[in-house]
């Protein structure tokens, strides 16, 4: 079975589907800070609208699924739309709060250097809090070489200047005071981060698109402990790389790390449309099932007891030997199919099809450019047969013919059926 090379978008929209949505409440007011991601393409997102809760947030990356997700370090009046700091042309956002974050990196990516920067975390942690009296929001692990301080200032003082501009800059200049003196003390501390009120950090309860490990909140009591005592403790995705003992050479890593972050390895694919091609707004209900159900058969024993249980069937199921591609091919209307997706609990299906009228969906196995085809896409049955009672819902012709050239027919007699015969399929590629 071949290994993931990195967070595709498949296997993210699968972790993004079945995560619960991320805890905004450390923040004080998160509908006051900017939110971005990264998406698979390396293109950047910035939120259009401000993000209340973590559920908001979760509708929010529905169309573009995040790699990496992150956060504005200052709260604003109206995070939305920010001008740039030097633009004179517009009026200057109004800072309302600005979080100080020291980011604590040592590269590569190993347990050798997890303790180091754990060390560094605590002899820093030591420093600030007994010479300042900043309120400590909390620590956090950043998914791959470090951690993160996080304190909010009590002194309200800056935040008062009536001039935004003015205000801005005081805060720059307090912060610049504060990390030159972090630095002079000997602590390894990111440069870039603490003294520029517009950054952004990584989201706590986010997973990290390059390491699979996700960005935690760790405690002091753990964080005094050695890391090789609590690593295993640490949540990642089941699919996260392992974490070497000692790190690559800097030669090597930095070109691991060009691949994760920058250029990602392509696939080319072919997906179908669940839009049933002919009518103005029915769907078949088409899906990959979440990884995190288990084993081939236990996924699906788990889709197949739920359908015959609201009796949705007969659904079709095949595997490309890591996951399973679910078909209910009926033409349900929309509203109606959104909803079979939600009680099936493929929340993120759900929401792309209630966001876009439709959700294309991979059909085929995935070929790689340097390696061909990963697998063959095989079936596995026709299960979860129709109870008793009639289905009243029509068959989608044009589903009915992609389960046809995906060798599993269902012969329908003369039943009902809906829309076009020809599926709505393209090529795409993907990284």
């Amino acid at each position: 079975m071949r290994t993931v090379r990195t967070f595709d978008t498949e296997v993210l929209q699968a972790h993004h589907q079945d995560a619960p949505p991320l805890d905004l409440s450390w923040l004080s007011k998160p509908s006051r800070h900017q939110f971005r991601w990264r998406c698979t393409r390396n293109r950047w997102h910035t939120s259009r609208r401000q993000i209340r809760s973590g559920e908001v947030l979760s509708k929010n990356t529905i169309r573009n699924t995040p790699r990496d997700m992150y956060v504005s370090t200052s709260a604003w009046l109206n995070p939305v739309d920010l001008p740039k700091i030097k633009d004179t042309k517009v009026s200057h956002p109004v800072m309302i709060d600005h979080l100080i974050v020291f980011d604590i990196d040592i590269p590569p990516f190993s347990r050798v250097n997890m303790e180091r920067a754990r060390q560094a975390t605590v002899n820093l942690l030591d420093w600030i809090e007994s010479r300042y009296d900043f309120e400590r929001v909390h620590i956090v692990f950043s998914g791959s070489k470090g951690f993160h301080l996080v304190y909010r200032e009590k002194d309200r003082t800056m935040f008062g200047i009536p001039d935004p501009r003015k205000r801005e800059h005081a805060v720059r200049e307090a912060r610049k005071t504060l990390l030159k003196e972090v630095m002079e003390a000997g602590h390894p501390v990111d440069s870039g981060i603490t003294a520029d009120t517009r950054r952004i950090i990584r989201l706590p309860g986010s997973i990290h698109g390059s390491t699979g490990w996700y960005c935690s909140t760790v405690t002091e009591d753990r964080l005094r402990k050695p890391f090789k005592k609590w690593m295993k403790e640490m949540p990642r995705h089941a699919q996260a790389i392992k974490m070497p003992r000692k790190g690559k050479t800097k030669s090597i890593q930095k070109r691991q790390n060009m691949r994760d972050d920058v250029d990602p390895p392509s696939f080319a694919s072919i997906e179908l449309s669940t839009h049933v091609p002919g009518t103005k707004d029915r769907n078949a209900v088409v899906a990959w099932l979440p990884r995190s159900w288990g084993s081939i058969e236990n996924t699906v024993e788990k889709a197949r007891s739920m359908i015959e249980e609201k009796a949705l069937g007969p659904a079709l199921f095949w595997t490309d030997g890591e996951a399973v591609l679910m078909m209910l091919p009926r033409a349900f209307p929309r509203q109606q199919a959104s909803k079979i997706n939600r009680r099936l609990g493929l929340l993120r299906t759900a929401l792309a099809l209630e966001a876009n009228d439709h959700n294309w969906v991979r059909a085929s196995p995935r070929r790689w450019e340097d390696t061909g085809w990963e697998s063959s896409l095989e079936p596995v049955g026709v299960l979860a047969h129709e109870n008793e009672k009639e289905h009243h819902t029509p068959w989608s012709k044009a589903h009915i013919e992609m389960a046809r050239r995906l060798n599993q027919p269902l012969d329908i007699g003369t039943q009902a059926s809906s829309g076009a015969e020809e599926p709505s399929i393209r090529i795409v590629t993907r990284k």
